[in-house]
């Protein structure tokens, strides 16, 4: 998708994508201090329901990469949050999804990886970080340092490709039939699309963080 330049800010070009992702970062902050601030034993409803989300992603992390896995826990959160926030905000008429554009799903494919490697240097240090490259050939290096990229290529571009893809849908499915199929059906499908690439997406970050730690 190519971002709509709105304004500049000094020399720096303030798009669409960019507004958005800030109000999505907005939100999320806001929210979270909202419904966190009067926790308490005996839950609400909306403190269940958050409950229920942080011990579903702690049981994932813990699930794949054992107790050590839980100083992922906010990071993967996080994540989840706001990539599911910015898959749902697109199913909003005139509202912008950044994970519609290429830029947004990099930065958090990045984040991943730099996370997962810094883990990896950590627990096993650097001298066997860079032997990991090596291996089980010398000459292998090469073809392994391809294929950590390609991780990065293939995270971005599989969330990328498959919001940018349901907006495309959305956006003729609310042009060509609002009169057939009702708008909240139509809507429901972008929910739906949603949920389903922010879970990939979830799973994959653990899955590789996974891989450089074993």
């Amino acid at each position: 998708m190519q971002s709509n330049i709105l304004f500049h800010f000094f020399m720096l070009p303030i798009t669409d994508t960019i507004i958005f992702t800030w109000v999505i970062m907005a939100f999320l902050v806001i929210s979270s201090i909202v419904l966190t601030r009067n926790l308490r034993h005996v839950p609400s409803r909306a403190q269940h329901i958050i409950e229920l989300a942080v011990d579903g992603i702690e049981s994932l992390v813990i699930t794949d990469l054992g107790q050590r896995g839980k100083v992922f826990v906010p990071l993967i959160l996080a994540i989840a949050l706001f990539v599911l926030t910015a898959n749902l905000i697109g199913v909003l008429p005139g509202a912008v999804s950044p994970t519609a554009d290429l830029n947004t799903t990099t930065a958090l494919a990045l984040i991943v990886l730099i996370v997962a490697h810094g883990a990896e240097i950590r627990v096993k240090g650097f001298a066997n970080y860079i032997k990991g490259y090596f291996s089980p050939f010398w000459w292998m290096a090469p073809l392994n340092i391809i294929g950590e990229i390609a991780k990065v290529v293939s995270h971005a571009f599989r969330l990328y490709g498959n919001i940018l893809g349901g907006g495309i849908i959305l956006s003729i499915l609310y042009m060509f039939l609002p009169y057939v199929i009702p708008v909240p059906l139509i809507g429901w499908f972008g929910v739906f699309m949603g949920l389903i690439q922010t879970a990939v997406f979830t799973l994959l970050a653990v899955a590789y963080i996974q891989v450089r730690l074993d």
